[in-house]
């Protein structure tokens, strides 16, 4: 799958952080595989080195779900875009990413963004206060590699109370798009990485 940047921007702003000028501001207008019309944000401070990413769907405004259903190596490289108020969820796993106060976009796929929870869920590790606990982190790591080696059917869920997170499929067959109601968009939460399958019940 190939994008195309149909036009750039570079600018210069004071960081938000440290207010430090320098500081780049790059915007893209890029037409995507069966999601035209995408504009990209990158914010990027060489001081402090902050960085801030974000996406904003040019031909869709609704809030809207997708859902995919993975069931191969193809479907695992399906291309997620992840807008900063996009959220992603994974049932089979008990996985959610929420948008929190820092949260940017991003482009990844289904294989990356299950290593990139695995990641996360190995720190857990060091905070682990019981050997109870501490079994029950290493076999969800072990869960994880199942599923990424051997590309177990799984489904991922985006939302976006504004419509600008999309999937770009490996097959179209699999997606699910739904808009979504008034009120089912404003249950959409802010917060952090929630790991449900490790809550003791």
């Amino acid at each position: 799958m190939k994008s195309e940047d149909l036009s750039s921007e570079l600018m210069e702003t004071p960081c938000p952080v440290c207010e430090s000028k320098n500081t780049k501001v790059t915007q893209k207008i890029m037409d995507l595989p069966h999601f035209p019309q995408m504009w990209f944000f990158n914010l990027t401070c060489s001081d402090c080195l902050y960085k801030y990413n974000d996406f904003i769907n040019l031909s869709i405004k609704n809030p809207m779900r997708y859902i995919y259903h993975a069931e191969n190596e193809e479907d695992y490289t399906t291309k997620i875009i992840r807008a900063a108020n996009g959220t992603i969820r994974f049932p089979q796993i008990e996985a959610m990413i929420e948008p929190g106060p820092n949260a940017t976009g991003f482009v990844s796929n289904i294989e990356g963004i299950l290593r990139d929870i695995q990641g996360k869920v190995r720190f857990l590790l060091a905070d682990a206060e019981t050997q109870k606990e501490r079994q029950k982190i290493v076999e969800y790591i072990s869960m994880l590699d199942v599923y990424i080696d051997e590309n177990k059917p799984i489904d991922i869920v985006v939302e976006d109370p504004f419509g600008n997170s999309t999937i770009i499929p490996a097959d179209s067959t699999k997606l699910e798009t739904i808009k979504l109601s008034e009120e089912e968009a404003q249950k959409l939460k802010s917060g952090f990485i929630v790991f449900e399958g490790l809550k003791d019940n």
